[in-house]
């Protein structure tokens, strides 16, 4: 027997946090919607498991940390073992850092209340366990996404080179684009949609609090179904894929532009719906292992290169926001910010870091893996290409924390997400966490 319970609470921040995903300070000025966490619990023949996912750009350690202890004194090991927390990856979110002792009364307030509210969402959905049916599928559709990363004429890599580049070759590789899809149900309706999908949460921009496209995802499926269910979406590894289109010349950064991106999303989900298969697995299999995760090493060559650029780059600080093209356009703002990190990365790196990673099987049906920080998206395809299960949902800024983990062919063709910074992983590191998540189906 299958049984769910949902619940979903509010945690915007207020006015004055700094919000995450860029590298400059950006101050929250207003919100454009709620951020909310969000909790499907489930329940067959009596293993429960379940799925907590914030709107967060990231789960930071010190949030990790408090739920661990929270969730296990309340609810028991089991529970806390068993249930996956993960992030949207939205971008207009607040900034949560590694070490809570530094943060001012406003964000301490913020944490305190996202930590609160996914507490509560627990509760009630553990609470709140149905019989249910579950119905499961997916599509190869994923129109607005892109490989930001791509060949230069010259033979050179570059991460988001501009619109209408004419030095563009081509994209470095394609990317999974399958959506999957699980629905639940009571009664002929659907109580519940998780879905995961691959795709950057970065469509706004600005210092104005928004769930991103993800949120506006939400709102079509409520929509169009009418009624405020719980929508999960479980980011897919998309650590290289973002929403640009260089190949247009367009705004597309913009609220209108995660508008656009969830209703064309929305559409598609809606559209496969009555597509969908029965669930008859009714054994469930949840392992939790973790994989050690090797750190960056900086050579002689590319520390002394990194000193001489903060030699003789001019400290010119850039107005307004600072992004990851500006390192491809050269400016000296970013130059003299990613020379400094592969110092901090020389001088303060520890040899690596441990990662958790679970999986949760449905029989040979359905496989969830988690995997840590902003993967590349082959790990993803590595992984859905040797699991046992029909339908693979891959889920990124998951259970631990972690940097981009780029394919180790990337990192000798150079971008932004390969530019090395305190506990960067190394070349090896994607590998590493592939075999670890295979191992553990």
């Amino acid at each position: 027997m299958y049984k769910i319970g949902y619940a979903q609470e509010i945690f915007t921040p207020p006015t004055g946090v700094d919000l995450a995903g860029y590298f400059n300070v950006r101050l929250n000025e207003g919100m454009y919607d709620d951020l909310m966490v969000k909790c499907a619990a489930f329940d067959v023949n009596g293993k429960k498991f379940g799925f907590l996912a914030f709107d967060l750009c990231f789960v930071a350690k010190p949030l990790f940390d408090v739920l661990k202890e929270r969730i296990t004194a309340k609810f028991g090991a089991e529970i806390y073992e068993n249930f996956v927390l993960c992030a949207t990856h939205t971008h207009t979110g607040p900034r949560f850092n590694k070490d809570l002792s530094t943060y001012d009364e406003r964000t301490l307030y913020a944490f305190n209340q996202c930590a609160d509210a996914a507490m509560r969402a627990l509760e009630r959905a553990l609470m709140n366990l149905l019989p249910c049916e579950l119905e499961v599928g997916s599509v190869y559709n994923n129109p607005y996404g892109f490989v930001r990363r791509y060949w230069m004429k010259n033979g050179t890599i570059v991460t988001n080179p501009g619109w209408r580049n004419d030095q563009i070759d081509k994209p470095e590789c394609d990317f999974d684009r399958t959506i999957s899809i699980l629905a639940a149900k009571q009664n002929g309706r659907i109580v519940t949609l998780i879905c995961n999908i691959a795709n950057h949460g970065d469509t706004i921009g600005g210092s104005i609090v928004s769930a991103d496209w993800y949120g506006r995802f939400t709102q079509e499926i409520q929509h169009a179904l009418k009624t405020s269910l719980p929508v999960i979406v479980l980011d897919d590894a998309s650590g290289d894929i973002n929403h640009f289109d260089f190949h247009q010349d367009i705004k597309q950064s913009s609220y209108a532009e995660a508008t656009r991106i969830g209703r064309g999303y929305a559409t598609i989900v809606l559209d496969a719906l009555d597509k969908l298969e029965k669930v008859t697995a009714d054994t469930v299999t949840i392992k939790n292992s973790t994989v050690v995760i090797p750190h960056r090493k900086i050579t002689p060559e590319e520390l002394a290169e990194a000193k001489h650029t903060l030699a003789t780059v001019p400290d010119i600080k850039k107005e307004g926001d600072f992004e990851s093209q500006d390192l491809a356009n050269k400016v000296p703002a970013a130059l003299r910010y990613f020379a400094q990190r592969v110092i901090d990365c020389h001088d303060k790196s520890v040899p690596s870091h441990e990662g958790r990673l679970t999986s949760i099987e449905l029989g040979d049906q359905i496989a969830f893996v988690t995997l840590p920080g902003e993967p590349f998206n082959g790990i993803s395809r590595a992984i859905r290409e040797k699991s046992p299960c029909k339908y693979t949902f891959v889920v990124e800024l998951a259970q631990s924390v972690s940097g981009y983990v780029p394919m180790p062919e990337c990192f000798a063709r150079g971008g932004y997400e390969v530019q090395a910074g305190v506990d960067t992983v190394a070349p090896n590191a994607a590998t590493e966490i592939i075999n670890a998540s295979v191992k553990n189906l």
